[in-house]
């Protein structure tokens, strides 16, 4: 009877790992929209179900980024690497760096994969690249907007974001208002506010430019320990050059 103890036990654990996948399969799905279950057992396996259970999640998490990743570094599939991250994300949601990352590669790599599986840049006109490098770039920034929400407005998430807002989709505005609340959360990067700044500024609104980065040096970047002089001689270089248009 004793020996008999140990098979019970694991019999007991298999159908109750059984029932639960399903529940757990229900709330991972809920952060894949666009994702449904036929398309993610193949790519994945059904290990995944099984795994979304407590403790099993994050390392699930990790071994789906890094398959992601070996995808990745192939450059060849758009939609398998793409997949593979999402649902990285969505089992561990809390994760910056899955949400970084994943944002990234969309944002700055799909887009030139596309091209490549067109023909290349010497066959694709190039409006239609910057058709499809735009078109991922805000596809990456959407992904990065989720990965915001889900990690409660992650300073570093928001400057990234930031990031490819001014360098992909060329859009100033957009970037210094992620720079903005990048540099209003907590840990904001250093760099966050004087960037919001110049970004407003560059793009002709410099009354607001200068208005902000007052108020947040006065608020916030003064109390720091070194008193934030950098940020300071900005402000006062941002006076001097602002005399004639204020």
């Amino acid at each position: 009877m004793r020996r008999a103890l140990p098979w019970v036990g694991l019999l007991t654990l298999f159908l109750a790992t059984g029932a639960l996948s399903e529940h757990s399969w229900r709330r991972a799905r809920l952060a894949l929209p666009e994702i449904g279950r036929r398309e993610l057992e193949p790519t994945i396996g059904q290990g995944v179900l099984l795994g979304v259970l407590g403790g099993f999640r994050t390392v699930v998490a990790d071994l789906t980024w890094i398959r992601g990743y070996v995808l990745w570094e192939r450059k060849n599939d758009r939609a398998g690497t793409e997949l593979l991250m999402r649902a990285a994300c969505a089992l561990d949601p809390r994760s910056r760096f899955f949400w970084e990352n994943a944002g990234l590669s969309v944002a700055n790599d799909m887009g030139h994969w596309e091209i490549r599986r067109r023909g290349g840049y010497a066959k694709v006109p190039k409006e239609i690249q910057e058709h499809i490098l735009k078109g991922y770039a805000r596809r990456g920034l959407d992904l990065l907007d989720e990965g915001i929400a889900s990690t409660g407005g992650h300073a570093a998430l928001l400057a990234t974001a930031a990031l490819v807002a001014e360098l992909q989709l060329k859009d100033l505005g957009l970037s210094a208002a992620y720079y903005r609340r990048s540099a209003e959360a907590r840990g904001a990067p250093w760099f966050a506010a004087r960037f919001a700044a110049a970004n407003l500024w560059k793009e002709g609104r410099r009354r607001e430019a200068y208005d902000w980065y007052r108020a947040h040096w006065w608020k916030v970047l003064r109390l720091a320990e070194d008193g934030s002089p950098d940020d300071l001689k900005e402000l006062r270089d941002m006076e001097q050059i602002g005399r004639a248009h204020f």
